[in-house]
């Protein structure tokens, strides 16, 4: 990789770099937009994403309930053999 002779003399695309790096000011607009964009990021997609994950995860709850037939009642479970409700705490896996 060939280096031109400007890079090798601290002129050029190092120097402006550098300039750039080093400027307060470009510093300061760059953590502006980096918390203008994480705040907009953060404060309108995060709770998108948590509402479809919480949904999600309820609607396969459920389908395991339907498929177990477990019903959930305020305080307590109950588990439907067929005809029968056993209470959770009266059924034999309940340990």
């Amino acid at each position: 990789m060939l280096i031109p002779l400007a890079e090798v003399e601290g002129q050029g695309f190092l120097k402006e770099y550098w300039s750039i790096l080093t400027d307060p000011a470009h510093v300061a607009v760059e953590l502006t937009l980096m918390l203008i964009i994480d705040v907009l990021l953060v404060g309108l997609a995060w709770p998108m994403v948590r509402n479809y994950v919480n949904a999600r995860l309820q609607r396969q709850h459920d389908e395991l309930d339907a498929e177990h037939g477990i019903h959930h009642h305020d305080d307590h479970v109950h588990i439907d053999r067929g005809a029968k409700v056993i209470p959770h705490d009266e059924h034999p896996d309940h340990a």
